[in-house]
């Protein structure tokens, strides 16, 4: 009887970023290999499996039907291997009391140094790293281990980790300073109509839609414009552009340019900022929640 074949994880994760991303350019750009490279590796997993995933054609790349059945599956098998992977990194870190938090951008918002205090009052031993994450990566960095916790920015797939809020901020436009719009004190949605606004990658689509309000409460969609993938190269394209981006209003005082003006979106959800833990609870992480709920 012939063995299954070995799966490797990498392999697995190029297959799932295909899926994501639609396209074989873009998923080999996320991935930061040559799309030739991506392909051979799609084609050998094909191979070893014994059945086609995908079909390239003019829109990009198609599930076939056993494609979609083993789409599920791949992401909990790279699921059950990051949770794995984390739980212990998470230990290693422990047993040397030592917490790994992760950050995107403002990280705690205002509440940042208080937060910190905090920890070091009830866990005095515990020696804190900080570890900027990219906006794709803010609960897969707590899965995969190389954080302990995070500090998150919302909408978040919550399903294997745990969180807790910890603040609450308007959105606002972020403009050059000689944009149209920069005139008005503040907004509404609908005075962005037709306006171009930054894109991203590499993050969930929900994330996307959501930080863009796409599509807009009258269901028109949004127009894109630029390709980002940070909160710096957001700003840069915003001062240098035509282009603006919806962000939080504490990036304001984290990133101060002349050449920049925000102005508050008055009838949008507010952005919210969460503490990413994972479900296995260790005494720094405890000592972390602590200090943000207060409890």
């Amino acid at each position: 009887m012939d063995s299954p074949p070995d799966l490797n994880i990498r392999v697995l994760r190029y297959f799932v970023a295909l899926v994501e991303a639609g396209t074989y350019t873009r998923a080999a750009a996320q991935l930061h290999v040559a799309t030739p490279s991506l392909s051979q590796q799609i084609s050998k997993l094909e191979h070893d499996l014994g059945v086609r995933l995908v079909e390239r054609d003019h829109r990009g790349a198609r599930l076939t039907a056993a494609g979609t059945e083993f789409l599920p599956l791949a992401v909990d098998l790279l699921s059950t291997h990051d949770r794995a992977v984390g739980m212990m990194r998470r230990h290693r870190r422990a047993e040397h009391h030592r917490i790994r938090i992760g950050f995107y951008a403002t990280m705690a918002g205002p509440r940042t140094r208080e937060i910190l205090d905090s920890l070091r009052t009830i866990s005095p031993a515990t020696t804190v790293e900080l570890v900027q994450v990219s906006w794709g990566d803010q609960v897969r960095a707590v899965l995969d281990g190389r954080v302990d916790v995070a500090f998150a920015r919302p909408p978040l797939d919550t399903a294997h980790v745990r969180t807790f809020p910890v603040f609450t901020e308007k959105r606002v436009l972020a403009m050059s300073a000689n944009h149209p719009l920069a005139r008005f004190p503040e907004l509404r949605i609908a005075d962005m109509s037709g306006v171009v606004q930054v894109d991203t990658d590499n993050v969930p689509e929900e994330w996307r839609r959501w930080w863009s309000v796409d599509p807009r409460p009258d269901g028109t969609a949004v127009r894109y414009g630029p390709l980002v993938h940070g909160a710096e190269e957001m700003l840069e394209v915003v001062a240098n552009t035509d282009a603006v981006a919806i962000t939080a209003e504490s990036l304001v005082m984290a990133f101060p340019r002349p050449d920049i003006v925000y102005r508050p979106i008055v009838d949008i959800e507010p952005a919210r900022i969460v503490l990413v833990a994972p479900s296995d609870d260790r005494p720094a992480v405890r000592a972390l929640v602590r200090a943000v709920t207060g409890d």
